[in-house]
């Protein structure tokens, strides 16, 4: 690792094998030298826009400890709570935030072996790939249908720049993070107030927490930011990126905030913003909070993992991130996601069965309730939200939404705040670090129910809404009957001659009462008194 922090050439052996022969250089203001983004074309840089922009990013100052827009913890020298605590603190602040040295790094070179091994990204895995040319030739339409093959063959074809923006993979937040992603939090702690049998579960709401970006070398993502008001964790695997944040100059207004967006993400104009470069090795991890601008430049080639996350802390961005979105969606953001309504609604109604000291603050609260009140204000530009269609398929209907909505009344209602005054409390946007107390108000959301008892949402249990509970037998003989009906019908007997005389006498299989992981991440465990297949995400899935 600290042979990579010294290695500031970044040119040699990328030009006239990666790159163009008399492709040009740029020095970075942390002293790397890298080459500009070059495909030559009749003797002409067809990436030249590309090569301007790169050329503007370099001259951005280097990120330092003690920033006043971007947090820098040493992996090494934090602990855990530390950790968690100060990354909240930053998020909720509007930081960006460098974590030096968080995970392992990958070998030193990009190759088809090691993304098999590690994250069965294989050859002949079908994506669209990213073609500089061809963006720079019409900017909404840069894919170019291939395999992750095709790419990785390509690193040594100076005449193609290419990348791979969504190869999703199953990682997420690191384990030591994971209680940042309230939006996750959520989902686990509804499935008994918001049973999921017989509904359609969109599959955003799992593939965004988690993918990886492989990247040939030259390639400079456009000023833009990430879709649906996310935060963004990204680490380094192999290779180097340099990552670009841009901090708005003036005041919070939301409308002046757009139009200044526009500039720099349409016209590159940097002018209204303030900018930090970070160089990203391979084990670093950075966290970027909802909306927040960026622009990267991956000099040789690389793969890097990351993945977006929901948190009560950095909800007022998350806010103004969808209203910017709203508003200018197709110029300002690079992919949109139809998932966030269904988060929102769980992380508000898991909010009742929260510890006092982990409601959401008073603005983060309103910005949540804004969202769910006025779902329909925040679809981005050019999309469109299904879930949200007053004649939606019963299949895709929230079970999550009425309870999500009556309990938004209910805190409005406490808080003697009316329903249209949200917009201006959200736009000043002041005591974001209040703490509301809900007293007993969504007392009524608390109660449990069980064995298919409904609540006054006329939502029902999640052991009686999801795993239909059939009549538990009584006689050991019975039982003894019921297992051996249902091994026959899954999975043949295998057991010896002495587990098999265990069962015969009455007592339970020594499988039973134990929890499986399978290699698809399905939990499975075997009920004592009736051996079915119980079936629940497990979190790493995510």
């Amino acid at each position: 690792m600290l042979n990579q922090h010294l290695n500031l050439d970044h040119v040699s052996g990328m030009q006239g094998i990666q790159v163009p022969e008399d492709a040009e250089t740029v020095t970075w203001s942390d002293g790397h030298i890298t080459v500009l983004p070059t495909v030559m074309r009749e003797g002409q840089n067809v990436l030249k826009e590309d090569a301007e922009l790169t050329k503007k990013l370099a001259e951005a100052p280097t990120s330092k400890p003690g920033s006043e827009f971007v947090a820098h913890f040493d992996f090494h020298h934090t602990s855990r709570d530390e950790l968690i605590l100060g990354i909240r603190a930053s998020l909720g602040e509007g930081k960006c935030v460098v974590v030096r040295g968080a995970e392992k790094p990958g070998p030193d070179v990009l190759s088809m072996e090691y993304l098999e091994k590690m994250y069965r990204i294989q050859s002949t895995m079908r994506v669209d790939m990213h073609d500089m040319e061809l963006r720079a030739k019409e900017s909404s339409k840069p894919h170019i249908a291939g395999t992750v093959g095709d790419l990785i063959a390509g690193i040594f074809n100076p005449n193609e720049q290419r990348c791979i923006l969504d190869c999703v993979i199953s990682t997420g937040l690191p384990q030591y993070l994971s209680a940042l992603d309230d939006g996750l939090m959520a989902w686990h702690r509804t499935l008994q107030d918001c049973p999921l049998k017989g509904k359609f579960v969109h599959p955003d709401n799992f593939l965004v927490n988690g993918w990886g970006l492989i990247h040939q070398g030259g390639v400079v993502t456009a000023p833009h930011h990430d879709s649906e008001g996310q935060n963004t964790f990204v680490i380094g695997d192999i290779g180097l990126k340099i990552w670009v944040w841009f901090f708005y100059k003036d005041s919070k207004d939301r409308r002046s905030l757009l139009q200044a967006s526009r500039s720099l993400c349409d016209k590159y104009d940097f002018s209204q913003f303030l900018a930090e470069s970070v160089t990203v090795y391979p084990g670093d991890l950075i966290i970027q909070p909802p909306g927040q601008l960026h622009s990267v430049y991956t000099p040789i080639p690389s793969f890097t993992r990351g993945g977006h996350f929901y948190s009560y802390e950095t909800l007022p961005s998350t806010e103004l991130s969808r209203w910017l979105d709203r508003c200018a969606g197709l110029l300002l953001t690079n992919q949109a996601h139809e998932h966030t309504e269904e988060t929102l609604w769980r992380m508000t109604a898991v909010i009742p069965r929260l510890p006092p000291n982990e409601v959401p603050h008073r603005i983060p609260l309103l910005a949540l309730c804004h969202m769910v009140l006025s779902a329909e204000k925040y679809v981005a530009q050019g999309t469109r939200s299904t879930i949200l269609k007053k004649n939606a398929p019963k299949a895709i209907q929230s079970t999550s939404k009425d309870r999500a909505i009556a309990i938004v009344q209910k805190i409005l209602g406490h808080m003697d705040i009316a329903a249209r005054d949200l917009p201006g409390i959200l736009e000043i946007a002041e005591d974001s670090d209040v703490i509301v107390d809900l007293g007993s108000c969504l007392s009524e959301f608390q109660n449990h129910h069980r064995n298919g008892s409904t609540d006054r949402l006329g939502l029902r249990s999640f052991d009686a809404a999801v795993f239909e509970q059939p009549p538990i037998r009584t006689t050991t003989e019975e039982r003894q009957h019921d297992l051996r009906h249902q091994q026959s019908r899954t999975f043949p007997d295998t057991r010896g001659a002495e587990q098999q005389q265990q069962q015969s006498n009455g007592r339970p299989h020594p499988l039973q009462n134990q929890v499986y992981s399978d290699v698809n991440g399905l939990l499975i465990q075997l009920r004592p008194h009736r051996p079915r297949l119980i079936v629940k995400l497990l979190p790493h899935l995510h």
